[in-house]
């Protein structure tokens, strides 16, 4: 008998085929999104219906709406929420957000995302990366109880060159930390003995 691994696998996908494949390739996770050449952008939710009637694996979907950056302003964080509340109709596991102002997370508007997101969870994407204080604004997501993931490099190009700061925010946040950053099917035993986590995240994973 196959020995059931001790971690799951969150697959990044933008399209039908895509969704099909990790589905059927052992994905425990989809992360819905779009336009990877930006780092990822809000999908159409004409393609989530058609991924749900297939797929019975959760799906959580990216909420971005700046090509460039993870800042906003007043009228792209409207536009957030509009999408925000317009995928809730679905039967979808959760949301994929993440806010900066002044090189730290925007808490005012992150704060507004979340309790918007309300019931359904909470990924914080890699802009955590980017943060000037992680440890901090890890504390600070520890009060939203359905902010249930944070996704991350450690700041690095690669899941193996952040293995450092990436054990230091598992031992700041308390619930799951979510490794990612070019991660191949190769690699995670030997990543996975190195970190512990419970979920790993990547786009040529499986």
């Amino acid at each position: 008998m196959p020995e059931i691994p001790v971690y799951r696998i969150e697959v990044c996908i933008v399209s039908y085929e895509q969704a099909i494949a990790a589905y059927q390739g052992g994905a425990a996770r989809l992360e819905l999104c779009s336009r990877l050449e930006t780092e990822g952008m809000t999908p159409d939710a004409g393609l989530l219906s058609k991924i749900l009637e297939k797929v019975n694996i959760p799906v959580r979907i990216m909420i971005r709406e700046t090509e460039v950056g993870f800042e906003s302003d007043a009228a792209i964080l409207e536009k957030m929420k509009s999408a925000i509340n317009q995928f809730k109709s679905f039967s979808i596991d959760g949301f994929v957000i993440g806010l900066l102002k002044n090189n730290r997370l925007d808490r005012e508007a992150m704060k507004e995302l979340i309790e918007c997101c309300l019931p359904k969870l909470v990924t914080v994407h890699k802009a955590i990366d980017h943060t000037q204080d992680v440890e901090d604004d890890l504390q600070w997501l520890n009060q939203f109880e359905n902010v249930d993931t944070i996704l991350t490099s450690g700041g690095q190009r690669t899941a193996w060159e952040g293995i450092d700061q990436i054990l230091k925010m598992k031992s700041v946040f308390e619930r799951d930390i979510m490794a990612a950053g070019k991660i191949t099917h190769d690699q995670l035993p030997a990543l996975h003995k190195a970190l512990g986590l419970k979920w790993y995240h990547g786009r040529n994973i499986l």
